[in-house]
């Protein structure tokens, strides 16, 4: 059965179970007309949105059951963004990023996951994630422009696809990274820009928080995303140790979720993914075992759409 596109998606009504499903239907017979699946993406993004601040009958831990229980979900995951959301993150990230490494992922999908792929990608977590990609890139140009022979140190590279971004990165002394996942490492080393080379430094974070290896080391260090799962004074340390070997003169540079974006209830109750949406005190804080009289420059900003946050220490020298 075809519905009137224009039936209103949510409103001041207190919804119950009967009339969520009833919504879901609808969004299911939306997404499968070719053309209509941002049309129907986006009325679910609203109404788990509308359901997350408690506008229906239920508990929001029974409208995910719900949601999870329903035909929608099942369509949602011809989507390859979503079907592969439990994935490693730079394994995700090299979907959003279109990566070649990422196409046999995507092989196979129907009409439908292909129009929902293509709306998902575009939405403002993606976006975000894509940007602070090509920042990471502009970073380690930038200084390798004020300090040719740079030295760089990227704290969980993932795949490192920032490398792909660097023009100048035959300038550079070396780009050593920390990665701990095998897996990773190895689509690092084949993923590598031609004339690249990295070092792999054989320890963990958690080793190199706890053992930092030397002083005045590095001119730029990374850390593109805060460890899931540490506890606040485990992150202090990491921090703390990052900002130990930078040589005088050099950079730390730390990315973080910053406000949560629009779709942020659906990310929770389709991708199952929360990330920690850190404001400018909770950054911060983060930044607290780093003396001010030790740095000549100390800056968190968010990004241009406010869902990354940045902070920028510069070693005085």
């Amino acid at each position: 059965m075809m519905h009137d596109a224009t039936t209103p998606y949510f409103g001041p009504v207190f919804w119950d179970a009967t009339q969520l499903h009833a919504k879901l239907d609808r969004l299911v017979d939306l997404a499968w007309q070719p053309g209509w699946a941002p049309l129907a993406l986006g009325e679910l993004i609203h109404l788990c949105a509308w359901l997350r601040h408690g506008q229906g009958a239920g508990s929001w831990a029974e409208v995910q059951a719900a949601l999870a229980s329903h035909p929608l979900h099942r369509l949602m995951l011809e989507d390859p963004l979503i079907y592969h959301a439990a994935a490693s993150p730079p394994v995700w990230l090299d979907l959003l990023l279109g990566h070649a490494d990422a196409a046999p992922l995507t092989n196979d999908i129907s009409r439908a996951g292909r129009d929902l792929f293509a709306a998902t990608r575009d939405l403002a977590w993606p976006a975000a994630l894509r940007g602070r990609t090509a920042f990471l890139a502009r970073m380690v140009d930038a200084v390798a422009a004020e300090a040719p022979g740079a030295s760089i140190l990227t704290l969980g590279a993932g795949h490192l696809r920032e490398a792909a971004g660097v023009t100048a990165a035959s300038s550079l002394q070396r780009w050593s990274v920390i990665e701990p996942e095998y897996t990773a490492r190895q689509t690092l080393l084949r993923g590598l820009p031609k004339g690249l080379a990295v070092q792999f430094l054989r320890c963990s974070l958690r080793g190199f928080a706890r053992q930092p290896l030397g002083r005045g080391v590095f001119d730029l260090v990374c850390l593109p995303a805060l460890s899931e799962g540490w506890d606040d004074a485990t992150l202090n340390t990491l921090v703390g140790a990052a900002f130990q070997v930078l040589k005088p003169g050099g950079r730390l540079l730390i990315c973080a979720p910053g406000k949560a974006p629009p779709e942020a209830a659906w990310m929770e109750a389709v991708l199952r993914c929360t990330p920690r949406w850190t404001g400018t005190g909770e950054m911060e804080a983060l930044l607290e075992p780093v003396r001010a009289s030790h740095c000549a420059l100390r800056q968190v900003f968010p990004s241009v759409d406010g869902h990354m946050i940045y902070a920028i220490l510069r070693r005085r020298g």
